[in-house]
């Protein structure tokens, strides 16, 4: 067995994959590639940090071998045979400016401001009138610096979710995602603004679809796709009537259906005619859609939305963005209801970068599920609850289980 040493935070070192047999793995191991994918086995899809002996015996269960993120100069000066190995995309990832509680007044402030003028917008292209592109800008500077503070408290606010309100609260989240998604790759501040405002004016085209298409409680009918794919071609020409908008937050409203494989809408490009705005958005819509409770359907975890969203990598989505944005949300993003393995009822407050299985948590009902005064653990620390059990994450479960709405908490 190797005798394994976890990559250190040195930016120096150089990071690689190293195929190993399942029966060599060891607790601090970081799993980054499976011999089989990773929907097949009942983890994250993109990832896993083996904390636990039951993680290690879950791969070994499914897998022959996996790939292991190490050191390049360790394993070399180990000498173990041969590696089949590759460098590891690296992000910035979010650096925290403020603490979450800090930052979520000005956050909720933010969220509340832009979340009017959306509807502002919309009501104004539902008559036939122009909106303030200025006023738009300003809004999703607001929200960049927000998320420049700290990235958690409007992905938490973004949880907060009314069913009638679908199209105009869609758009601002996929705004706010595509912000945080800009940072966490990196982005500079004024392309943060930019793929803010892509993501936030990508479906207006929708205030020309028929409501009765729009809103309608069941499957549509082969016509009446065709009437709602044209939300797309109307959004562009909606923003050409506009003073000043940049071309790329026209292209993403008009090619956000678009797939890397070229069997998208509504020209059928394929990957080279797409910027990476226009990825970056079509994966935050698509996830933000799946997540979303509609009139014809309940929101799905965020886990389902990652496995969907891993699996049409390279068809639909472009897979490193794809990866990229797996490890921005991780298993458990903010705001997520979940489920303690002695049955108490949390959500999830903000994550924790070192280990992704145990985020802060704001317990709301005891195992009983009866609603409790809420407090809040960070997994991280071993808490442990009150019949001296650690505490830790059973699953994620959906918005509105047992009657816990996570907005009464968010915007309390």
């Amino acid at each position: 067995m190797i005798e394994y040493t976890p990559p250190s935070q040195d930016k120096t070192k150089s990071l690689i994959e190293v195929k190993l047999p399942a029966d060599s793995l060891e607790i601090g191991m970081h799993v980054t590639r499976l011999d089989r994918p990773w929907t097949e086995v009942p983890v994250l899809l993109q990832g896993l940090t083996i904390e636990t002996p039951d993680h290690i015996d879950l791969l070994r269960e499914h897998c022959v071998f996996v790939y292991i993120e190490i050191e390049k100069e360790f394993w070399l000066e180990s000498g173990k045979g041969t590696v089949e190995a590759k460098e590891e995309k690296q992000y910035p990832g979010f650096r925290e400016e403020l603490e979450i509680h800090d930052e979520l007044p000005k956050a909720k402030l933010s969220y509340e401001k832009t979340k009017d003028h959306v509807d502002e917008v919309l009501t104004s292209l539902s008559n036939g009138e122009s909106f303030d592109m200025d006023a738009s800008r300003k809004a999703i500077q607001s929200c960049v610096s927000s998320i420049l503070n700290n990235a958690n408290a409007l992905l938490w606010l973004t949880q907060a979710k009314e069913q009638d309100k679908y199209t105009a609260e869609h758009s601002l989240r996929v705004g706010i995602l595509a912000i945080a998604f800009g940072r966490f790759i990196g982005l500079k501040e004024h392309e943060l603004e930019t793929i803010g405002l892509c993501g936030m004016l990508h479906d207006i085209g929708k205030t020309k679809i028929p409501d009765d298409i729009l809103n309608k409680p069941g499957r549509l009918t082969r016509i009446e796709y065709d009437i709602m794919k044209q939300h797309s071609v109307y959004g562009k020409e909606l923003l050409d009537e506009q003073q000043g908008v940049n071309k790329l937050i026209k292209d993403t409203a008009h090619f956000h259906h678009e797939r890397i494989d070229g069997k998208g809408y509504p020209e059928k490009l394929s990957a080279a005619y797409l910027h990476q705005f226009v990825r970056m958005v079509s994966i935050v819509d698509v996830y933000d859609a799946i997540t979303s409770t509609r009139s014809y359907k309940d929101g799905s975890p965020a886990f389902d939305a990652l496995k969907i969203l891993y699996a049409e990598r390279d068809k639909h989505f472009d897979s490193e963005l794809v990866e990229a944005f797996i490890r921005m949300v991780g298993i458990y993003p903010p705001g997520t209801l979940v489920e303690m393995t002695n049955g108490e009822i949390g959500i999830v407050v903000s994550a924790n970068a070192d280990s992704r299985l145990r985020p802060k948590v704001e317990l709301v009902m005891t195992a009983d599920k009866k609603f409790r005064s809420s407090y809040v653990i960070n997994l991280i620390k071993d808490p442990i609850d009150k019949h001296g059990k650690p505490y830790a994450i059973k699953e994620g479960i959906t918005n509105g289980t047992h009657g816990v709405d996570v907005a009464d908490y968010i915007l309390q």
